[in-house]
């Protein structure tokens, strides 16, 4: 979808269409394991030093949202030719995330 096209809808649809073409799949237990099988680096190990939350969830994302969610400061792990976010929230919708939120607005 052009970003045209993103501009014209409200911030919440536009929100719900990030989540929905650029939040793939929910990735807690691989990011796990690859961290314990030292395919990532030790410096995403519990507790992050750049932030004072804890990371709830792992999700696959796409690389513009990474670059996205990077900017905004949240916890992106680029290894292995993937990009997992450190999701801070649990419990709503991705789309209903603040960060998604403020995504969504600019």
């Amino acid at each position: 979808m052009s970003n045209v096209k993103l501009k014209n809808m409200d911030r919440q649809t536009r929100a719900k269409r990030i989540a929905d073409l650029h939040v793939f799949y929910g990735q807690n237990e691989v990011v796990g394991e690859l961290i314990r099988a030292g395919k990532i680096d030790e410096e995403y190990t519990y507790p992050f030093v750049d932030t004072e939350e804890e990371i709830f969830e792992w999700w696959l994302v796409s690389p513009y949202l990474a670059r996205e969610l990077k900017e905004q400061g949240e916890v992106i792990i680029d290894a292995l030719g993937c990009h997992w976010w450190g999701r801070t929230t649990s419990g709503q919708a991705i789309y209903m995330d603040g960060v998604i939120q403020k995504i969504a607005g600019e």
